[in-house]
């Protein structure tokens, strides 16, 4: 029987000869919450396996000061903690609204008015502009609501989305801030586009806007973002996010930028828009690593869509041993509580279920006030969910004729008869450790590499692990070394049995092997 993690100690202990260790994955969004020195320590040992950096916020030098704050602290507490860039992407939304905003009537009228990115919203009859310090003196008062003329009393509100008239027509819907405000176009007219309000409330600045139903133009990467994927190289990220993705070309174009720039990043795809669905076994086949990113998904394609779509995306990923992040509003009450609703509870061990890799906190630990408690509570969540026998297993990869998926199959196999108490896998580049995290064995995975990029990698997948060890030339080498991890870790003692997977040393090609080993069997032992 697995012990529980109670967030004081290092998960990674022996509690009736099996290592106690939560399976499934933490990631937590960094932000003002964690950037107390403490608060990010207790965070850290209360369970985040990976932290996410969003560059849709905050600064290079805010995010570089973030990251090495969770390197220091990591190595303090002797952990492993991956990092994951998540670019921004085509984020269409509202441009500065004045004052406190815009109050949109059911069944009024409102004209929306596409901006290119970056642009100042003009004085003029498209939006009045944001008062600031330049303002005259003489005009105390702050601007009125803005109106599309000077005898007319319809609101205008800059979108920003260069191509948003020429991407929508009479009938589509146009949702602000997640869904709250509803639009349908009437009408378009050169680059204003004219809408009725379906559902009003008050309209502030830079509020998401999202278009479901139409076939965006806008390409998944834009300047900011090619900027922003220069400066995560140079800080060293371990994953870098890709937002809007819909087709596997938008994965490949991330993953020529990164190799232009110098960087070996592995990539994970962002579901969130109707066409990714369209074309999901492609975009799982050419990216890295996927996430259900639920809050735009949820948006475009309908709330009530989400939980099944969730877990045809799980499953897919699964069977191509591809890892999945289950993300967004997972604990969301938790961003003003310090305890999450049942409702939240059951959304995070139903991700447990579905088999995901790994797990979400956004705004929980980016800006809200209990982030250690966010924390400690998905892992408790998490813990009881795989503890449970009536857990549904995911769905094994198919392994056809490749190679690498029948040796992580038959290591899961053979543990399993030989009742191994662990799972090592020697890997360069992480790919073999993630082939048998798939498989889901029972056993605690542990990798092992020579490259602390990979070391960092292992973090993100599912019951792994992560350890350092000398490059090893021979078979006995690498037994050896796997003796050593495992008995100054306090993973094994002499005389249990452990499965190790591995390649030939000095050899060509990828994990070909599966050997059979117990502690002090070595000759001279």
């Amino acid at each position: 029987m697995m012990g529980a993690y109670d967030g004081t100690t290092s998960p990674h202990t022996l509690t009736d000869r099996r290592i106690a260790v939560r399976r499934a994955k933490i990631v937590a969004t960094l932000g003002p919450a964690l950037d107390d020195p403490e608060r990010l320590r207790a965070a850290i040992a209360a369970g985040i396996d990976v932290v996410r950096l969003n560059f849709s916020h905050g600064t290079a030098e805010e995010h570089a000061r973030r990251l090495a704050s969770v390197h220091e602290i990591a190595a303090d507490l002797g952990k492993v903690v991956g990092s994951l860039g998540d670019l921004q992407g085509p984020k269409i939304r509202l441009g500065v609204v004045p004052g406190s905003g815009v109050t949109l009537v059911d069944g009024s009228e409102v004209r929306l008015v596409g901006d290119s990115e970056g642009s100042e919203p003009a004085a003029s009859a498209t939006l009045a502009q944001e008062p600031d310090a330049a303002a005259s003196a003489e005009a105390p008062e702050a601007p009125e609501a803005p109106k599309a003329d000077a005898s007319a009393d319809t609101p205008v509100l800059t979108v920003v989305y260069e191509h948003l008239a020429r991407d929508v027509e009479p009938g589509a819907m146009v949702l602000i801030d997640d869904g709250l405000i509803r639009l349908t176009v009437t009408g378009v007219d050169g680059d204003v586009v004219t809408a009725r309000v379906v559902v009003g409330g008050l309209v502030t600045s830079r509020k998401g806007v999202n278009l479901p139903g139409m076939k965006v133009s806008a390409e998944s990467m834009t300047d900011k973002d090619r900027a922003d994927v220069r400066t995560m190289i140079e800080l060293g990220v371990d994953w870098i996010a890709l937002s809007f993705v819909r087709r596997p070309d938008d994965v490949h174009g991330l993953r020529a930028l990164i190799r232009s720039l110098g960087g070996v990043q592995p990539i994970v795809a962002k579901l969130e828009r109707p066409e990714a669905l369209d074309n999901l076994e492609a975009i799982i086949e050419a990216t890295d690593a996927v996430m259900v990113a639920r809050g735009d998904l949820g948006v475009e394609i309908g709330p009530e869509r989400v939980p099944a779509i969730q877990k045809q995306i799980i499953d897919l990923a699964n069977r191509e041993s591809c890892p999945v992040i289950t993300a967004t509003e997972m604990l969301e009450s938790m961003v003003r509580s310090s305890r999450p609703t049942r409702a939240e509870a059951s959304d995070v061990a139903n991700a447990i279920f579905d088999g995901t890799d790994a797990v979400m906190l956004s705004g929980e630990t980016a800006a809200g006030r209990y982030p250690v408690e966010s924390v400690a509570t998905m892992a408790r969540i998490v813990e009881v969910a795989e503890s449970a026998a009536q857990r549904v297993r995911p769905v094994a990869p198919e392994t056809g004729q490749v190679l690498g998926r029948v040796v992580a199959k038959a290591a899961k196999q053979i543990a399993d008869d030989v009742d191994a108490l662990a799972i090592l896998v020697f890997s360069l580049s992480g790919a073999s450790v993630q082939l048998v995290s798939k498989f889901r064995p029972q056993q605690p995975i542990i990798g092992l590499t020579t490259d602390d990029r990979s070391l960092r990698r292992f973090a993100l997948m599912w019951g792994t692990a992560g350890r350092m060890v000398p490059e090893r030339d021979h078979s006995q080498d690498l037994i050896l070394a796997a003796e050593d991890v495992c008995l100054e870790h306090g993973y094994a003692d002499k005389g249990d049995t452990l499965v190790i997977v591995s390649g030939i040393p000095g050899g060509i090609g990828g994990t070909n092997r599966v050997l059979v080993h117990r502690i002090g069997d070595l000759a001279g032992q």
